[in-house]
């Protein structure tokens, strides 16, 4: 009998989460008229953290609606550096050892091995392929198949991403259709061979010690930070619409008041 069709083990993002929660004091820090007007609630000393984490809790969600034949764990401990896969998605196309990189409206540009987000080079690719490697080497010894992992790097949010040159192993998509993407993958795994590395991707004993847990509390609060961030961009986007509309009534009126008074 095959695993179940989604399986986790840890919260997405979870030492982003945990790093988020330190440096964000606890409450509602804005005051009325700031959440009025949409004023963001993550003070500016956690926000690389919590990019981070809602990034791999957005990945998370896609990868977990892969449907029937598909297993995701998420938060992976690999011990050493990086001490977490982000997640890892076994299905018809294989091992994906699955790296999320949260630049919300910015450019990215892949050339080959090399990664720039708004021409700033990053290491994102290194990280995805270091952490593919140590997975695979871990689910090997487990299953017992000689399987290839392969590098996933999702992009989550970007303004624009162009991939002049594709990397020679790591695969690079947005998140934007990242579910019909992967499943339209060639498929490299038998059957049996499929259910032996699901079956080691969903064992504890596959994997180290977590180097840090999330409890309830935390990861409470953590969705409601989400989610009072997510309100207060559209209330942004809301209050520009509204500035937007006003000053151009106020110029139409302008105009008509100057055209009507040069014809009276």
């Amino acid at each position: 009998m095959s695993p179940a069709p989604v399986s986790t083990t840890g919260t997405p993002g979870r030492s982003d989460v945990v790093l988020t929660l330190q440096q964000q004091p606890a409450g509602d820090v804005r005051g009325p008229f700031g959440r009025i007007f949409g004023r963001d609630p993550v003070v500016p000393g956690a926000r690389g953290a919590f990019e981070r984490a809602t990034g791999a809790r957005q990945v998370a969600r896609l990868l977990d609606g892969l449907g029937p034949g598909w297993v995701a764990v998420h938060s992976v401990p690999l011990g050493g550096r990086p001490s977490d896969a982000g997640h890892v998605a076994v299905g018809p196309p294989g091992l994906l050892v699955v790296t999320s990189a949260h630049h919300r409206v910015k450019n990215v540009f892949v050339a080959g091995h090399e990664v720039f987000v708004n021409r700033e080079k990053v290491t994102t690719m290194a990280v995805a392929e270091t952490a593919a490697d140590k997975v695979q080497s871990a689910v090997r010894t487990a299953s017992g198949v000689a399987v290839d992992a392969t590098p996933v790097i999702v992009f989550v949010d970007p303004k624009r991403l162009v991939v002049r040159e594709k990397p020679a192993r790591t695969r690079v998509f947005s998140d934007l259709f990242l579910r019909r993407r992967l499943r339209r993958l060639s498929p490299t795994l038998a059957e049996t061979d499929l259910e032996a590395v699901q079956t080691a991707v969903v064992a504890d004993d596959t994997w180290a010690t977590p180097p840090t847990t999330v409890t309830p509390e935390q990861a409470e609060r953590f969705g409601q930070l989400e989610r009072s961030a997510r309100t207060a961009r559209r209330l942004r986007s809301t209050w520009r619409w509204v500035a937007a509309v006003v000053l151009l009534s106020a110029t139409l009126l302008v105009v008509q008041g100057v055209a009507l008074g040069i014809i009276g």
